[in-house]
């Protein structure tokens, strides 16, 4: 299980990107930029938690692969 977030703020594509906080992704923004989302077993479940907020939404490639589509 891990501790999840999505940026309030979309990417140039339009899509606001899912973070792992258990690992030390480099991506992760300042809390300020940061919506929680909770603790989840995987980043797909992050993922649908997430559009419960944004219609577009991604994982990190970098820690987040399993929700990462380029």
């Amino acid at each position: 299980m891990a501790r999840y977030i999505v940026e309030k703020e979309p990417q140039s594509s339009g899509k606001h990107t899912i973070h792992n906080l258990n690992t030390f992704c480099p991506d992760v923004p300042n809390a300020q930029f940061q919506k929680m989302l909770g603790i989840f077993p995987t980043s797909r479940a992050a993922l649908r938690e997430a559009k419960k907020h944004f219609d577009l939404v991604n994982g990190c490639e970098k820690c987040s692969r399993d929700s990462y589509v380029p």
